[in-house]
């Protein structure tokens, strides 16, 4: 229904095209999922690559894309931008996504309040002891400044306050994930949909990162994950993909993958 406008009706697809797809790391591994059906059942070759979310829209912007995935809304000064490149940007929400708080699995801290983590990640909580876990210094790790899930994290942790100034940086919820696996004193943040045994998730304000807690809005970090296209410059094969995304079958994927579908929150 979102995007009956783009009319299918009455569109030719041209033979064995391309598609360029960019932008965040956290929804790569679906799109390369969804990439790979879509090209085993048409005649269309599709190149997928990561980078961050705001380098998406920036390769959208600049017409070195057809299709940028985004996990959080753009801004304004991006939307300008892409109004000065005469690009009509649509935005297309298809999941939703947890950005949970991870640990070593041997921190004995299973809990944090939103107040908490605001405190570690600005640096006036430095020690686990204060939050109940061993008395060691806190390692803070963040993600690069063109990520998405950055972008939606500051907006409820940091708020308008100064990341803690000694952050390690990751440029990818692997890298984050695989930081906090092998330090002990580490505390960083990842999508849901790539937690595994390596490290612990952490519940927040006494509520753990479950999809019926996404579901019945009792999880505090939940996110809409959005693809953006150009109006200006649609294929039938573009649009094709996006009406298989927002299908049952690729809204299956989209669960496969680790995110919540499309509907499971209206």
């Amino acid at each position: 229904m979102v995007f009956a406008g783009l009319g299918l009706v009455g569109c030719t697809p041209k033979e064995q095209p391309k598609m360029a797809i960019a932008g965040s790391t956290t929804i790569l591994p679906f799109m390369n999922r969804i990439s790979a059906l879509y090209e085993a059942e048409n005649k269309v070759e599709i190149q997928t690559s990561a980078g961050g979310s705001l380098t998406g829209i920036k390769t959208l912007i600049a017409g070195k894309c057809d299709l940028a995935m985004c996990s959080s809304p753009i801004g304004a000064t991006l939307r300008t931008d892409a109004r000065t490149n005469g690009v009509k940007l649509k935005e297309i929400s298809f999941a939703y996504d947890m950005i949970v708080p991870i640990v070593h699995p041997s921190n004995p801290v299973h809990n944090l309040s939103l107040d908490q983590l605001t405190r570690i990640y600005t640096g006036s909580i430095p020690s686990w002891a204060m939050v109940g876990g061993k008395p060691e210094s806190i390692e803070v790790v963040t993600r690069g400044p063109l990520s998405g899930t950055r972008r939606v994290w500051n907006r409820r942790i940091l708020k308008a306050k100064n990341l803690k100034k000694e952050a390690i940086g990751q440029e990818s919820n692997s890298g984050v994930l695989a930081y906090v696996a092998e330090h002990p004193n580490a505390i960083g943040y990842v999508s849901y949909a790539i937690l595994n045994h390596e490290v612990k998730p952490l519940s927040i304000n006494d509520t753990a990162p479950t999809v019926q807690n996404a579901k019945n809005r009792r999880y505090p970090i939940v996110r809409p994950l959005y693809l953006y296209v150009n109006e200006n410059a649609l294929s039938y094969d573009l649009k094709s993909l996006i009406v298989f995304i927002l299908s049952p079958k690729g809204q299956a994927i989209v669960k496969e993958s680790g995110f919540i579908p499309q509907d499971a929150l209206k």
